[in-house]
């Protein structure tokens, strides 16, 4: 009997804070996750405080990914196994999605660059969040989000 294939999309991670990146000095400098005293808060979060408001933030950030992330890109460019992209975004003090930058770790060229697009595409459509906090004051925090994209292997037909 022949299975449909399913295109599987998951965060590898939660959503892992990292230092700033290299900035111009006019650009707002984003802080470490590591150290606000609030994280951001993902729309419908804002009431809820500390690892509550955090996993609640990264759990509608995982679902925006995944609901919003074209799997069909593994037919189209024929994906096998499979492969991880980063994307690191910074929100910034109003609470936007701004820098946003992403890598794949796919071998071919081709595929590298529409799934480093389409990471971004997403992740660049997140709505605009509660900024995080640092000393009382709205700060900007990078992010870096791992994702992996997952294509079951073809099962072979039976005789």
């Amino acid at each position: 009997m022949k299975t449909p294939i399913n295109y599987t999309l998951s965060l590898l991670f939660a959503l892992i804070s990292i230092g700033a990146f290299s900035q111009d000095t006019t650009e707002v400098e984003a802080i470490p996750f590591a150290v606000v005293d609030q994280v951001p808060a993902f729309e419908g979060c804002e009431n809820l405080e500390g690892e509550e408001m955090k996993n609640c933030t990264v759990e509608k950030i995982t679902h925006h990914v995944n609901s919003n992330f074209d799997t069909s890109l593994g037919k189209k460019l024929n994906i096998q196994g499979q492969t991880r992209i980063v994307v690191q975004f910074k929100i910034d003090e109003n609470g936007n999605i701004t820098d946003v930058r992403s890598r794949s770790l796919a071998d071919e060229a081709e595929v590298r660059e529409v799934l480093q697009n389409e990471a971004t595409r997403v992740v660049s459509s997140l709505p605009q969040m509660q900024p995080g906090k640092k000393d009382g004051k709205n700060v900007a925090i990078m992010y870096s989000l791992p994702i992996a994209f997952a294509v079951p292997e073809k099962e072979e037909k039976k005789s």
